[in-house]
């Protein structure tokens, strides 16, 4: 609960950012790196949920298997 409130948090300030970005843009800027008006920042959202998730994944922890036990059970 607390990492979702934690991803909504970041996702928030990374769209507030990205829009005072898009302020000081020209419309030949945004093409140049591939973005329009409309679609920049939803994409800039996306990208930073993709990172997180991405980081939530390597962090799953995976219990250490002794090799000598396995299949003893």
């Amino acid at each position: 609960m607390l990492r979702q409130l934690f991803k909504s948090m970041v996702v928030a300030r990374q769209a507030a950012a990205a829009i005072e970005t898009l302020k000081h843009m020209s419309d030949r800027q945004l093409e140049d790196i591939g973005f329009t008006r409309a679609t920049y920042v939803d994409q800039i959202k996306t990208s930073v949920l993709a990172e997180l998730d991405a980081a939530d994944e390597q962090k799953v922890v995976v219990a250490p298997v002794n090799p000598n036990l396995v299949g003893a059970v």
